[in-house]
């Protein structure tokens, strides 16, 4: 079957484009546009230790000692009607607010340091793919922990003057340094609280910290039941795919719609890394300022209304009493 560049979308597919500043203003008739170019990259296997888990079907990640030697074999194809040269290069990435975050050009960090590819160049008939090596050799002093990464292919294309265009699509590595297997992921989730969109819309987000060893992509979705006249609603998807490092805390937030009515709402986030799988369920009403009330499922308070019913029974009798003593006090015997 062919492979499809578009199915790497859901791993990480990427489009950066760039332009040069020409040495002299170009007008309108010497810019060119050329021909659009698809190409693609994806792995090839997967590791042993990772094979349950369907994120190392997308991404490059691996658990390696230090002073190891791994390698990750990888398919660059050419889905385009015209030939192209790719070069293949690894660069540098980093973990924050929530984003897998790239860094510019061809960047490097201690980790892609280590990464040498077969070939650092391709040349691509169109329909053609070919398979490239990475080899990642990680030092014996290496520090312990997770580092971050990207293996690029890039097309660099001349536009007309000095405008040059710059095509790449990735993949992600994560890679966690130390002896032994790896740290196990998991993540805790906090109360959703809501506000408005600038529609009106009602905005959720639900916190998400990283509870574990190693870093996660949390992917979440919401859904409404048992609100007025029994309506359901939903599944709602999150904006983003929040990616998180260890120790790290974000907020999912998920895009309601503004026709929603206020509620109650009975509403389950169920958010998804890997094969962890995590739900919160809560109460909630979208009020017309924003305001968010939320209740988790907890047991009619006996022990207050115990208490409350207590006092209400000793005033009755204190009341009864009362009553009863000035009935006899301002009796008088018959003469």
């Amino acid at each position: 079957m062919a492979f499809r560049p578009a199915r790497l979308v859901g791993a990480f597919l990427v489009f950066l484009i760039s332009a040069a500043a020409p040495a002299a203003a170009a007008s309108a008739s010497q810019v060119t546009t050329p021909p659009p170019t698809q190409f693609g990259i994806r792995l090839l296997e997967v590791p042993a230790s990772e094979a349950n888990d369907p994120r190392a079907k997308l991404y490059i990640i691996d658990r390696v000692a230090p002073g190891a030697t791994v390698h990750h074999e990888l398919q660059v194809s050419n889905e385009g009607s015209q030939p192209l040269t790719l070069s293949v290069y690894p660069a540098a990435a980093s973990i924050s607010n929530g984003v897998f975050q790239f860094a510019g050009g061809h960047i490097q960090n201690e980790m892609t340091t280590w990464i040498t590819m077969s070939h650092d160049t391709v040349d691509l008939a169109p329909r053609a793919s070919a398979t490239l090596t990475a080899t990642i050799a990680v030092p014996a002093n290496a520090p312990s922990g997770s580092q971050y990464g990207v293996i690029w292919a890039q097309e660099t294309g001349k536009g007309t003057g000095n405008v040059t265009m710059v095509n790449r699509v990735g993949i992600r590595l994560y890679l966690s340094i130390g002896a032994g297997g790896a740290p196990a992921p998991n993540f805790a989730l906090g109360t959703p609280t809501s506000s408005r969109g600038p529609d009106g819309s009602p905005l959720v987000q639900v916190p998400v910290r990283n509870t574990g060893g190693v870093a996660v992509d949390v992917r979440g979705t919401a859904q409404l039941t048992d609100g007025p006249g029994g309506l359901l609603a939903g599944p709602f998807s999150a904006t983003n795919v929040d990616t998180l490092a260890p120790g790290e805390s974000h907020p999912e937030t998920f895009e309601l719609s503004s026709k929603l009515p206020e509620g109650p709402w009975q509403v389950s986030f169920t958010m998804v890394s890997g094969l962890i799988n995590k739900t919160e369920k809560v109460t909630m009403k979208f009020n017309d300022n924003g305001a968010t009330t939320t209740a988790a499922h907890k047991s009619f308070p006996i022990v207050p209304v115990a208490s409350g019913i207590a006092v209400l029974v000793l005033l009755a009798a204190a009341a009864l009493l009362i009553t009863r003593s000035r009935r006899t006090h301002g009796a008088r015997p018959a003469l």
